[in-house]
């Protein structure tokens, strides 16, 4: 099996388990399993983010903290209609218009799941002026095939329950594309998965950890638990971002195949300059297919990472993606594997008077 095919097995494997915000432990496992060796020291911290530790044996090595979030968006059942339908409430940013129709994945409280979908009013019976409004949260809600609130609690299904959106893996005629639920982020997990079996057997310059953070897609809030106890110099969040490559976006210059993406700006972070430009440097130097972009809406982990104590020189790699926080999301192979290897370059020449030349004098 070639690279890009086993870096696409493994990233099928991580979107197709279950792991909603707060409830990321399918996925941890599935990392431990993969990383779980001596090279690495493992550890959560008590919001659950784990942490793969491969400690330098230089005595002043810079900390490095590389995280992807492990969480994906979703819903959970707010309330249950006397009809026995189950009201929902978004867990993360969520476009209604993009789920409605499609299948759905009930897990209830015990772990038992049921199948159905996220349903609609039929065209035929819908209000003439309500044909023209896109849906809201409000108005969205899951069909079970349950014939009454009763029936539902007799099921033993209640509020707080979660509700999974349930893309299929699509398989491209161009084997370098891959499309599949929870792309956002299990992309980045499969990226930093990556560069783990890259250097799990190197001697570094760099005290590195490699970090699977949770509750990101709810406000970065695993970020900020993981980095307080990782306190690192150097901070670099790997997360997907929109792709500018479909009709009708606003413009932005992310697209599918070309590359990684050096984040410089958002709403929540300035990214530093003198990290853009050794990355830059780095790409350059190893042939990887590398450019810059300003977000043009929303924001990563990084803008906790920054917070480091006494702030940490920080970084956003972004693997664009077409479709976010929908069913199916979309990203090309190329991209990621492009991201994973500039990081694993990055690693593997970072060192103490690197760091050094970054610090404010």
């Amino acid at each position: 099996m070639n690279k890009q095919e086993n870096f696409k097995q493994r990233l099928i494997k991580y979107m197709e388990l279950k792991g909603m915000s707060r409830y990321e432990d399918l996925i941890v496992e599935e990392l431990k399993n993969s990383l779980g060796n001596k090279n690495f020291e493992i550890s959560r911290d008590n919001l659950g983010s784990v942490i793969f530790h491969k400690p330098s044996k230089k005595a002043n090595a810079p900390k490095v903290m590389i995280a992807a979030h492990m969480d994906e968006v979703g819903f959970i059942v707010r309330n249950i209609d006397k009809k026995g339908q189950l009201l929902l409430s978004a867990v993360g940013g969520i476009w209604p218009a993009t789920v409605i129709g499609t299948k759905a994945t009930l897990k209830t409280a015990d772990g038992r799941e049921f199948i159905g979908l996220f349903g609609h009013t039929s065209i035929h019976i819908m209000k003439s002026e309500e044909m023209s409004k896109a849906p809201t949260i409000m108005d969205l809600y899951a069909d079970f095939g349950f014939k009454s609130e009763e029936d539902v609690l007799a099921n033993g299904v209640g509020v707080g329950d979660l509700v999974y959106m349930s893309g299929e893996t699509i398989h491209f005629a161009d084997p370098n594309l891959i499309g599949g639920k929870a792309m956002d982020n299990r992309a980045g997990v499969t990226v930093l998965e990556y560069i783990a079996k890259n250097i799990e057997n190197l001697d570094l310059d760099v005290d590195l950890y490699l970090v699977g953070t949770v509750q990101e897609e709810v406000g970065t809030r695993g970020a900020k638990t993981s980095v307080s106890l990782v306190d690192p110099d150097v901070a670099i969040a790997l997360d997907t971002c929109a792709s500018h490559d479909t009709p009708n976006t606003i413009p932005g210059n992310t697209s599918l195949f070309k590359g990684a993406a050096l984040r410089i700006f958002d709403r929540g972070t300035m990214m530093d300059p003198k990290l853009v430009n050794y990355f830059q440097n780095v790409a350059k130097q190893n042939n990887i297919p590398a450019y810059k972009f300003v977000a043009m809406g929303g924001g990563t982990d990084a803008h906790e990472l920054q917070f480091s104590h006494g702030g940490a020189a920080t970084l956003t790699i972004s693997l664009p993606q077409r479709y976010l926080h929908s069913p199916i999301g979309v990203c090309a192979i190329s991209d990621l594997l492009a991201a994973g290897d500039l990081l694993t370059e990055f690693i593997k020449s970072f060192n103490e008077n690197d760091w050094k030349e970054m610090q404010y004098k």
